[in-house]
């Protein structure tokens, strides 16, 4: 062990976040939860002091104080003077232990005659946490360093985890460093800790500048340390199946944006649904995953992902509403970000008495906090009430000022990360995407490199992708500003739908004259024919689904009639062999209207949807597209049809849907017949409502009959194995056995932590901003 002392400068904190830390020292030293109780100024020369308290128990209540100071000294008696005054009163409260936890050092002498006071004042218990006790606390406890991520921004790395974890954590740390120093702990990070430490798994929500990939950050520093688990940021929910190793069950997964960026990717839902059980098996194993999205985008996919095959998916959703966060928390955001910026002391020193009007906006976000504290985004801003009030509501508009006043070199910098889909190569020189920038801005490979190298940490981060190092915005809104500056400038337009992924203009773009929300490019119809060579070109590489989907939401009939040259038939590429999903069945619906379907696979269509209806029990086909497509009469006549089969006991149905018995034995027995159970739902409401009635209570019947009987199938197979496996044993033991796998149980990394009470002003929190 190194000295006590070294590498963790708890003078760095600041008096309010050192306060955190006290209390999640004290439930951590002492295993009890504590919450707020009183909040106010010592009223001494070096520092700040708060009273906390226990909540009630049934014996005695135990009394916190935290002491701090920005300088390195010891503990006098002449410091805690004022507090041994009020310790009568305190004793009349109720309160019998006092434990004081302070950044000062301690001395015998000191703690001697403190303890010799508090006693005689009639405590019966009196306790002081000094600086060494509490650094030898902090690097020997991970629960502490997880509940008070903070630390990670003050210590030395390198004496705080141990050895075997520094190579994984250095580059997750040199990005996150920024971050983890100004990092608040709120209530939302501590839900977060509590999901990851019980389900493995937490599902961050929120509105754009939330603070998502922030937690995101802060856990993924936390669970390295508390938990041992080695951080894979990865592009999509896919590469977990490539990166989960069942020999190395110590692995947290973090995917930004998982169902998209800034608009539903619907492969990244189909994903979802396809490695369920893999996330499962990764979870049951011990490994960690944090994915984050856009509250809006969450909304639009929920309703089709299969939840129940990820164990402790729902319980791990945490939702982050800014407006709900604290007005403590929402003012030490600010405190941090501007007291840890690049500002001037001179500039602020202006800002210091407006710094509460931004924690208590209505339009406050982290990201708001975040530029607020850095040069960059307010070398124009002079801090005035209404420039400050301008600036938080229109933060698209000023970063777009910010990213145009930048050097042409800067400009194309940016430019770059976004043609080159998000991320661009830290030594790219002669790539296709740099010198379509370096034409369209004037400028050359070098300076566009030095450029970006002047702007890391404010409009873009170094990150390591595949092993590489990569440019990368340093928020999403940073590359939504900069598509939206592309979208106002022709030469522009054309270098992005040229050098940008296809993938990835799908995603971002929308025909002119339609309004999508998250769409952040606008396609005019004289590019239309760009945009669809582009799409034709990517061939297979394209996911038929993607193309679909913009074809169905953000294409104009204009637009669809180019791509269309001709009727679409059977053999197209985007119809696929068998599928009648709900996507593909509105895709034709609209080209039914527009006169783009041919007529035999037209027919052929039909008539599938009304054997879906009638023998087979497909969902997608009692949807309003099929309804469009087959005509209302056909299928009226359809669901009366499927009513009569089904109130017989439905045998066709029940055969189309059968699951396999290696398909129950992956899958809880509720799940089995499931698209079966939602046909029957989406029945209800079409034809007689008594007819229905009888034919759901048949049909559900059958349902669970027949899960049971397989079930009974499987369990007697198992018995026979079971069986058979032992008689052979029995025959061989002479020439091996079979070893016990025992499984240890981690004690819990992280508890839950408390809740602020606190009903202070905020505004105390900005009182050495400009110091």
């Amino acid at each position: 062990m190194l000295p006590s002392t070294s590498s963790v400068a708890l003078e760095e904190l600041g008096w309010s976040s050192f306060q955190d830390l006290a209390l999640a020292y004290a439930e951590d030293f002492f295993d009890i939860p504590f919450v707020s109780f009183a909040k106010g100024k010592d009223g001494g020369s070096d520092g700040e002091q708060t009273i906390f308290t226990q909540a009630e128990q049934p014996s005695s209540r135990v009394l916190v104080q935290a002491k701090h100071t920005s300088t390195l000294r010891a503990l006098t008696v002449a410091d805690f003077e004022p507090d041994l005054t009020k310790m009568a009163a305190l004793i009349q409260e109720g309160f019998r232990s006092y434990i004081l936890i302070t950044n000062l050092s301690l001395t015998r002498n000191t703690e001697v005659q403190l303890r010799g006071r508090a006693l005689e004042a009639g405590f019966e218990r009196f306790e002081i946490h000094g600086r060494d006790q509490i650094i030898r606390r902090i690097r020997s406890s991970p629960r502490l360093r997880a509940l008070a991520p903070r630390l990670y921004g003050v210590g030395d790395l390198s004496q705080i985890l141990d050895e075997r974890r520094i190579e994984q954590a250095k580059a997750l740390i040199a990005a996150a460093k920024g971050d983890i120093d100004r990092f608040v702990a709120t209530d939302a990070y501590r839900a977060s800790v509590r999901a990851l430490e019980t389900t493995g798994i937490v599902f961050l929500l929120g509105a754009p500048a939330a603070g998502k990939s922030t937690i995101a950050r802060a856990l993924s520093v936390a669970a390295l340390d508390a938990f041992g688990a080695a951080p894979f940021m990865l592009e999509s929910l896919t590469q977990i199946t490539a990166h989960w190793n069942p020999l190395d069950p110590t692995r947290l997964f973090w995917i930004d944006d998982a169902f998209g960026s800034t608009q539903v990717d619907p492969a990244a839902a189909d994903a979802f649904n396809r490695v369920g059980p893999v996330l499962s098996a990764c979870l049951a194993e011990g490994n960690r995953i944090v994915l984050t999205s856009r509250t809006h985008i969450w909304k639009s996919v929920r309703d089709g992902l299969k939840r129940s095959t990820t164990a402790g998916f729902d319980r791990g959703i945490v939702e982050i509403k800014v407006e709900q966060y604290t007005p403590r928390d929402r003012a030490q955001i600010v405190y941090n970000h501007v007291k840890l910026g690049d500002q001037t002391p001179e500039w602020r020193a202006k800002f210091k008495p407006l710094a509460h009007r931004v924690a208590e906006h209505e339009m406050f976000t982290p990201e708001v906090a975040r530029r607020f504290g850095l040069s960059t985004f307010t070398s124009q801003l002079e801090p005035t009430v209404h420039a400050i009030d301008a600036f938080i509501r229109n933060p698209a508009s000023y970063l777009e000022e910010v990213i145009g006043g930048l050097t042409a070199g800067g400009r194309a910098g940016l430019a770059l990360i976004q043609i080159s889909g998000g991320s661009a190569p830290v030594s790219d020189t002669r790539s296709s995407p740099m010198a379509l920038v370096c034409s369209a801005y004037e400028t050359s490979p070098g300076q566009v490199l030095r450029e970006l190298e002047a702007l890391e940490g404010s409009l873009c981060v170094r990150v390591v992708k595949d092993g590489e190092p990569q440019w990368r915005y340093r928020h999403p809104t940073i590359g939504e500003a900069v598509a939206s500056i592309t979208a106002s400038s022709p030469a522009l337009l054309d270098v992005y739908l040229a050098g940008t992924n296809v993938g990835r203009i799908l995603d971002e773009a929308v025909c002119a004259g339609l309004s999508v929300e998250g769409a952040i490019i606008q396609i005019g119809i004289s590019r239309y024919d760009a945009l669809i060579a582009r799409i034709q070109a990517a061939g297979w590489t394209l996911d038929s689904r993607h193309i679909r989907w913009f074809l169905i939401v953000k294409a104009t009939p204009e637009f669809r009639r180019r791509y269309f040259t001709s009727p679409i038939t059977k053999g197209h590429p985007l119809v696929g062999r068998y599928g009648l999903d709900h996507q593909l069945l509105i895709l034709l619906a609209l080209l039914r209207n527009e006169g783009l379907i041919d007529s035999d696979y037209l027919r052929d269509i039909q008539h599938r949807i009304l054997r879906g209806i009638q023998e087979h029990g497909i969902p997608s086909c009692l949807s309003r597209a099929a309804q469009e497509i087959v005509g209302s009469e056909d299928f009226s006549e359809a669901i009366a049809s499927a009513m009569s089969s089904l109130q017989e006991g439905g045998a066709s149905f029940m055969r189309y849907w059968e699951p396999s018995k290696e398909e129950l034995d992956q899958m809880a027995s509720s799940e089995a017949f499931g698209p079966l159970k939602e046909f029957l739902e989406m029945l209800d409401g079409n034809g007689d409502e008594e007819e229905y009635a009888a034919a759901n209570e048949v049909m559900q019947e059958a349902i669970a009959t027949r899960i049971s009987e397989i079930e009974a199938e499987i369990e007697q197979e198992n018995w026979y194995h079971q069986e058979e496996e032992h008689d052979c044993r029995s025959r061989n033991t002479s020439s091996s056995r079979v070893s016990a796998r025992s499984t240890a149980t981690a004690d819990s990394a992280v508890a839950a932590l408390f809740r602020n009470h606190s009903t202070s002003s905020a505004s105390d929190i900005f009182s050495d901003i400009d110091e």
